[in-house]
């Protein structure tokens, strides 16, 4: 099964248990740090900031975690679990703000929190950008410190959901669709116009800037800016676009499907360059 990394899980908010956690995330529960860590290292148990962010009065409803060929790395291995409101089903509303937390137990990144979005329409979830991220490294950190970091973001919701309702109020003329759509794939691909002819890799092309316009539901037919920001973020993260592709064994080149981002920080990157680029039109 591909690691699907879009932020998707039941619109019915349902919290996870402790038991799914443990499956589905189960570094999130590692007692120590990676022994390749250095002494400056503090560790940060995700379990104590899940407990953490329960008092807050955030439940988690989604958890996923970066694979790993290497059985002795999941233990350790970056992890993103996205916290609900407690106790907040689907009230009828089209978007749930949500907190997402994200962090790992092998040195390799800082702990972090971020504003996100829960869209009900396509049960897909965004991870806002600039000013709506808390971050702090693991050789400073303490409880005290990361509550802290939760009230913050928690005070950011509003904001963040004011900020949705312009986008959502902003209606888009053809060209600043096309525009957005352009600017969106450039995120993730180069343009095979600008390739070089020993450059190899995948390119976008003309007709990928046209797929990741295009709406893969009828709720996503309309042209404001927050509907046609969420049908770039799930073709960008999803995949499916066609693409062009230029190997070593074929330099010629081909065209093909688009995989699905399979990074965690990649994910992460996107939706806030592309958050950064749709509030600004707003």
């Amino acid at each position: 099964m591909p690691f699907d990394l879009i932020h998707r899980h039941d619109s019915n908010a349902a919290a996870l248990t402790i038991d799914q956690l443990r499956d589905q995330v189960p570094a999130a529960f590692s007692e120590t740090a990676a022994p390749e860590t250095s002494e400056r290292y503090g560790f940060v148990h995700t379990a104590s900031a899940i407990d953490i962010l329960t008092d807050h009065g955030f439940a988690p409803v989604r958890a996923i975690q970066k694979p790993s060929r290497k059985a002795e790395q999941l233990a350790f291995a970056d992890h993103m679990i996205t916290f609900a409101p407690q106790g907040l089903a689907d009230t009828g509303a089209p978007d749930r703000a949500e907190i997402v937390l994200y962090n790992s137990h092998n040195g390799k990144s800082a702990l972090k929190l971020f504003a996100g979005s829960f869209r009900f329409i396509c049960s897909n979830g965004m991870v806002a950008g600039d000013g709506f991220e808390a971050k702090a490294r693991h050789s400073r950190l303490t409880a005290n410190g990361f509550s802290d970091m939760v009230a913050d973001q928690a005070q950011a919701l509003p904001d963040m959901m004011q900020r949705i309702e312009r986008m959502k109020q902003t209606p888009l003329e053809r060209e600043q669709i096309i525009d957005l759509a352009y600017n969106a794939t450039k995120l993730r691909w180069d343009m095979e116009s600008e390739r070089k002819a020993e450059d190899l890799g995948s390119f976008a092309t003309s007709g990928t800037v046209s797929q990741v316009n295009r709406p893969r539901r009828y709720g996503d037919q309309s042209s404001d800016l927050w509907t046609t920001f969420n049908v770039a973020q799930e073709a960008l993260i999803r995949g499916g676009v066609r693409v062009a592709s230029f190997t070593k064994a074929n330099p010629q080149g081909s065209i093909r499907k688009a995989r699905p981002v399979a990074s965690l920080p990649e994910s992460i990157r996107i939706n806030r360059q592309l958050w950064d680029m749709a509030n600004a039109i707003a």
